[in-house]
């Protein structure tokens, strides 16, 4: 419930100083890196740093290319649906419910996207052999410590 109001409060904020382009244009860019691996987003960069098989890469692009269409549609949603709430909430600031129904949608499509991308992500480390698994393991873990 607390994220929920964090959402509405933020949209009302940027209705308010009809910055409601700048919003959407952030959660279309927040969006877009949810729909990749993530730690395997650079497949290039890590092929080297892996030492992974053209067989793995093939594999992995599968994968990855198997998850982009599997998404398709929940992008289209999630990329429309802060603007469907603007709309609402432009039209009538009172229609809060019309509105926190939209985000209800829109947190739905979220987690589809979340679940999707997990599966596809454990889909892709059973690509990797142990040893590769440990060093993306350390790559990871250094990322993390550099971003403090």
């Amino acid at each position: 419930m607390r994220k929920q109001t964090s959402w509405i409060t933020a949209l009302i904020i940027a209705v308010s100083i009809a910055a409601v382009p700048f919003a959407y244009a952030q959660h279309v860019r927040a969006a877009a890196h949810d729909h990749g691996f993530g730690f395997l987003g650079h497949l290039q960069q890590v092929r080297q740093q892996l030492d992974l098989t053209d067989a793995q890469v093939a594999q992995l692009k599968t994968i990855g290319a198997a998850l982009k269409e599997q998404n398709a549609p929940f992008r289209t949603q999630l990329h429309a649906g802060l603007h469907s709430v603007a709309t609402t909430l432009l039209t009538n600031p009172n229609d809060v419910a019309t509105a926190q129904t939209l985000l209800d949608q829109q947190t739905g499509a979220e987690q589809t996207v979340k679940t999707n991308t997990l599966a596809a992500a454990a889909k892709a480390l059973n690509v990797l052999t142990p040893d590769q698994r440990s060093k993306l393991a350390d790559m990871i873990a250094k990322r993390w410590a550099a971003r403090g």
